[in-house]
């Protein structure tokens, strides 16, 4: 044995040693991602986060084995960077197994605080784990998670007017106009069929069922019916409004993977073909450019359009090739109408078109149901893959139909937007690690001609220093239907734009993370009635003195051209809409078992020659988890005050597992939410929260069938969860 090699890892041990401690599954590390992720989606509540989640709590359970890994099971942590993980398996290939986690730190890249943070999610073993196991011996090491889950609003929404709240809020007219008499089966039929008020319950009900054996066998379902929506009678006979079943193997020979029913396709840097959430994004990871495909995975989410529902397989045709194949068929919700037309004969007739997609999943009311499943959808596509230890590159076709045509609106700005029943893109992408330096892209070319391309790299300049550059060329006339690439707008075409971050480590203690991204869209867009150019940078200091405390200060500015909002006749002219946010966040540890986060937001917004409108927001976070108690408590008090809707802020917040949060504090008032978390027994846990908003400057929340009649709402939401 090399005796420097075993003197580092004395060393090191002692370094970390008062540092590493792991009592369950970071929390904190898995809420700092999720934040900085959503901090990107401008608040979009339909966005599904739960897979997240479950990479990193499925890790911890399953941890990857350093000795035994690859850089597809690496990246798929959405942790390390390419040249992390390629210094790892250099290193390994070059010294031979890891004797012990603390020798990480001998390897370029790898730092304490990068150590620290995967810690719980990686291992290292002398001999690999066995994949041929028997049945008996699956079902026997197999782990069950059954999760069921109820949400209510605790005050009565317009849409629910029965006037039977089980917490007796019931809604009222503010205005003091009387309500419908709801007990007479005319007036109620009446609001149902004119779209007044819900078809169903208040209550949102979840459940899901999976079984797991490591990282090889996935079988499951899930099951959800939203807030309104009938259970068990009139259009829901069945019971929930959405099903989704999978049956989903891994490394089984050449089978590199196979999966049946509702399953995730990602390739490349998501031009050509992905689905489900990628993690790649601006935000203060300003590394964080490169999206990390992982092929095929199992759907368990509820967002009830945006998955695959069908069968496809990943064959390994040797040491280097990789071949997937995947086919899918479903209806997906869209906004459908009839136009006139002729068949091959001339003959005039009538066709079904939609004019838009509809991915909320809501089905309330029979103007809702009227878009379910109204358009039928199959996708048939490909992926082939190269790969060697420093150097990958694929290419990926897919091909996307629909029985009605896509016709939308007849606006300048969707001049250039697919319409049709059908839709083929094809790309290629590459990957090659040199050194201390990784360069990355995709270039795609859809059916009618337009090309989209990125390029990116990734370079350590030394150990305390990294830069990242990303350039994006997505012509107008480009459609990706399930594109899902790096780009400043929802989707990527009609934008050309460079990044630019920078992350800086000194020491242990300091980190500065910056970006730079200046874009163009060279043709109209939404609420833009010209071509338009903007910029987004953001200035990040964080320090972290001890384990137990950390500290940032953060500066992000965004300036972007948008129409004027004042009433002119004509063509709306556009005007700067500038936007800075300014936060102070603290964490410190009082003890092993309490946790605070304090944090100071404010915001300024103009736009064009308008008044500079403010926000703010001050919140308190207190987490209590013993470590030896059955008994564990998240708090949040919050106070904000925004001059109007443009100034609102966002923020993160403590969820039951799988449920992430993330409203809009606008207006002036107060939040505050408690949750607790109860183990009674082994494997069986249970939370309940109740969460409010008080607003100060406000007699009716919301509008429409979502309105609240005073000044607060609130919820209730109780979760079981029974792994075994």
């Amino acid at each position: 044995m090399n005796l420097r090699r075993v003197g580092w890892i004395i060393a090191v041990s002692i370094t970390l040693h008062a540092q590493a401690q792991v009592d369950g599954i970071p929390k904190d590390l898995i809420e700092q991602r999720i934040e900085a992720a959503v901090e990107q989606l401008g608040g979009d509540e339909n966005v599904d986060l739960t897979n997240l989640f479950e990479v990193l709590s499925d890790r911890y359970n399953d941890p990857i084995d350093l000795n035994h890994t690859t850089a597809e099971e690496l990246n798929a942590l959405l942790l390390l960077n390419d040249l992390q993980v390629s210094t790892m398996l250099q290193h390994v290939k070059r010294n031979g197994k890891l004797l012990s986690l603390y020798e990480l730190q001998t390897i370029n890249g790898w730092d304490v605080p990068t150590i620290e943070m995967v810690r719980p999610f990686i291992t290292v073993r002398e001999n690999p784990l066995g994949t041929n196991a028997s049945l008996k011996e699956i079902l026997k090491q197999g782990s069950h998670e059954l999760t069921v889950r109820s949400t209510m609003n605790i005050e009565e929404r317009r849409g629910f007017q029965d006037r039977n709240n089980p917490f007796g809020q019931e809604f009222y007219n503010a205005d003091g106009d009387p309500l419908p008499d709801f007990d007479n089966t005319t007036v109620r039929d009446s609001l149902r069929d004119n779209n007044r008020v819900y078809l169903g319950s208040p209550f949102r009900v979840y459940t899901r069922y999976r079984f797991r054996y490591r990282q090889n066998i996935s079988v499951g379902f899930t099951t959800e019916k939203d807030e309104g929506e009938e259970f068990f009678r009139g259009t829901q006979k069945n019971g929930f409004d959405f099903y989704s079943a999978h049956l989903f193997v891994r490394e089984v020979g050449r089978l590199k993977a196979l999966a049946v029913g509702d399953y995730s396709a990602q390739f490349g840097q998501g031009l050509t073909f992905w689905n489900g959430l990628a993690f790649a994004a601006k935000s203060s990871f300003s590394m964080n450019v490169k999206r990390n495909a992982v092929g095929l995975a199992p759907y368990t989410s509820v967002n009830e359009n945006l998955f695959l529902r069908g069968v496809a397989a990943t064959y390994a045709l040797g040491k280097r090739w990789e071949a997937t194949g995947f086919l899918s068929s479903k209806r997906i919700d869209g906004n459908t109408a009839s136009a006139n037309g002729t068949d091959t004969l001339g003959t005039a007739i009538e066709e079904v078109i939609f004019s838009s997609f509809q991915e909320d999943g809501f089905h309330r009311t029979n103007r809702e149901l009227e878009k379910k499943d109204a358009v039928s959808e199959r996708i048939v596509g490909g992926h082939l893959r190269y790969k060697r230890p420093s150097f990958s590159m694929g290419v990926t076709v897919a091909r996307v139909e629909f029985d009605a045509d896509l016709r939308r609106a007849t606006q300048p700005y969707n001049r250039f937007e697919f319409q049709g029943r059908e839709n083929t893109t094809i790309g290629a992408d590459w990957n090659v690690l040199y050194r201390n330096l990784t360069w990355f892209g995709e270039v795609a070319r859809s059916a009618n001609g337009g090309v989209a391309m990125n390029t990116g790299t990734i370079i350590s300049l030394d150990k305390r220093v990294s830069m990242s550059l990303l350039f994006r060329d997505y012509r107008r006339d480009f459609h990706g239907l399930y594109s899902v690439a790096f780009a400043e707008g929802t989707n990527p075409w009609n934008e050309r734009g460079l990044y630019t971050g920078i992350e800086i480590r000194p020491n242990r203690q300091w980190t500065f993370n910056g970006y730079f991204d200046q874009y163009r869209f060279p043709w109209l867009r939404y609420l833009t009635d010209a071509p338009s150019a903007g910029s987004d940078w953001l200035a990040q200091l964080s320090w972290k003195p001890s384990r137990g405390v950390e500290l940032y200060a953060r500066v992000r500015h965004q300036d972007r051209a948008r129409d004027t909002a004042e009433d002119i006749d004509g063509i709306d002219p556009l005007v700067r809409v500038e936007q800075t946010n300014y936060r102070v966040n603290a964490t410190y540890k009082v003890s092993d078992a309490v946790s605070l986060r304090t944090r100071v937001e404010t915001v300024d917004f103009q736009r064009g020659s308008s008044p500079l409108q403010h926000g703010v927001l001050i919140y308190q976070d207190l987490v209590h988890r013993p470590l030896s108690s059955p008994l564990e408590l998240s708090l949040r008090f919050a106070l904000f005050d925004t001059d109007s809707y443009d100034a609102r802020l966002y923020a993160y917040e403590n969820e039951l597992i799988g449920v992430f949060a993330i409203p809009p504090y606008a207006g002036r008032g107060v939040r505050w939410y408690c949750m607790a978390r109860v183990t009674p027994v082994r494997g069986v846990d249970l939370w309940v929260r109740y969460g409010a908003f008080i607003y100060q400057d406000l007699d009716v929340i919301s509008s429409g069938l979502q309105e609240v009649a005073g000044n607060r709402r609130s919820d209730l939401k109780l979760q079981l969860r029974w792994k075994f």
